[in-house]
């Protein structure tokens, strides 16, 4: 190991790191390569994005006091080790910290260079030793998320539907979380009603363990459990992408399948983005709703989604007699994993009787063939999708065609198929993900 660069995570002020780095150089030991956060929300964004072979906290930080610095770092950490190095002197707190799991708890101006050193060198040998023999099993949450295109074009409905088809089929827990920040149409729709959003989460990460999330997180009566967004309780300050995205992480130790509403695409949703292990792009056959489609799919594309990760929907089709589907895919230069036939009849029959999950409604149906899909078990026999024409394609190409004059959000032009003959057959329309 002498002759090994390790990998430090200094998490204190940048005064008291370049005083670790002044001793670690002057003793005998392997060299480190250092990296300093001093606050506990740049930590977490360095463990997450980022390689580190021991980690070095100081308790009190700017946004977090106390062990609950350790056990946050900790829950982020992946098992590195972690040593405490603070300036409270607290023989019992010591003893609680190493009890859960820290490797040595130092006072700052005690340890010599060279034990400082020891501590550290030892700490990562400890933990390569352990790690050798315990190959802890590590089960990768899937997480999927739904991104609306605009709003009103039924994304939470979808994502709403899918989720509880998710638990049902696999008998596993299954959490929505909702970050339609302004809304409460999930809460609505699975009769939620708790005093908790994501927004407590994500100002409480130094608190953020099983108890208290098991505090905030609303249990539903259709077998899912659902964090709400800030809207749901009344709430509309404005939270950091940042800390919703370790709120994310913090979940998937938690829960097997995660079901993301991102509501319209903002920086809170594309901070989430990485996260995600599918999404679900969802669109209706309007004009505007396509051009919107056009400027989602261009903006995921910049930033490195595959169309196999990118999966739309088009929801509420009807026809017939306007444009097929293939038509639509080519306008938009993406394929069309799934359609959905307006089903708003339907659904306000049920909501204006109080049930607004029907388990036999039409949408449910579809979403049942969906998570199928999504889990890689297909149904047996045909899916029977409904025939899609969209009467807004003409008007679609004129706007782009215009746009394209003015900036780069043009998608391709297409020449509009023929409507089919009245009486005619509809166009089959096949069912294939993308994957």
């Amino acid at each position: 190991m002498p002759d090994t660069e390790l990998s430090l995570l200094i998490v204190d002020n940048a005064e008291d790191a370049r005083n670790v780095r002044e001793m670690l150089d002057s003793a005998n030991g392997p060299r480190f390569s250092i990296q300093v956060a001093e606050n506990l929300v740049t930590a977490l964004n360095a463990l997450a994005g980022q390689h580190f072979d021991v980690v070095l906290v100081e308790l009190a930080l700017v946004d977090s006091q106390g062990l609950a610095t350790f056990e946050t770092i900790q829950r982020h950490a992946n098992g590195l080790p972690i040593v405490i190095y603070t300036g409270t002197a607290n023989e019992m707190q010591a003893l609680t910290a190493v009890e859960r799991g820290a490797q040595d708890y130092l006072i700052k101006g005690k340890p010599s260079s060279q034990a400082f050193m020891r501590v550290l060198q030892y700490s990562v040998a400890r933990h390569r030793r352990v790690a050798e023999f315990v190959k802890a099993e590590i089960i990768e949450a899937k997480v999927i998320g739904f991104l609306a295109v605009k709003g009103g074009v039924g994304a939470t409905t979808i994502a709403t539907h899918f989720s509880i088809e998710l638990a049902r089929q696999t008998r596993s827990r299954v959490l929505l979380m909702d970050l339609d920040m302004s809304g409460r149409s999930a809460a609505l729709l699975l009769k939620a009603d708790a005093p908790y959003s994501v927004a407590d989460a994500a100002t409480n990460l130094h608190r953020l363990d099983a108890d208290f999330w098991s505090r905030i997180v609303c249990k539903t009566a259709y077998g899912i459990e659902l964090l709400q967004a800030p809207g749901a309780v009344g709430s509309f300050d404005q939270i950091s992408g940042e800390r919703v995205r370790h709120v994310l992480r913090f979940t998937r130790s938690l829960y097997p399948y995660i079901v993301v509403d991102l509501g319209r695409a903002c920086p809170i949703s594309l901070r989430l983005l990485e996260e995600l292990s599918e999404i679900y792009v969802v669109t209706t056959g309007g004009m505007v709703e396509m051009y919107e489609t056009s400027r989602v799919l261009k903006r995921l594309t910049s930033l490195g989604f595959t169309e196999n990760q990118v999966r739309m929907i088009i929801n509420r089709v009807s026809g017939p007699n306007f444009v097929t589907r293939s038509a639509i895919e080519k306008a938009l230069g993406h394929t069309a994993c799934w359609t959905l036939s307006d089903y708003s009849g339907e659904l306000d029959s049920a909501y204006s009787s109080g049930n607004f999950i029907e388990e036999s409604s039409s949408l449910r149906r579809q979403c049942d063939l969906l998570v199928a899909r999504s889990l890689g078990t297909p149904k047996d026999g045909a899916v029977t999708q409904p025939p899609f024409w969209s009467s807004a394609l003409e008007s679609l190409q004129r706007l782009f065609s215009s746009v394209s004059h003015h900036g780069p959000a043009s998608a391709p032009s297409v020449g509009a198929p023929r409507p089919p003959p009245r009486g005619a057959a509809a166009p089959e329309n096949s069912s294939r993900l993308a994957r």
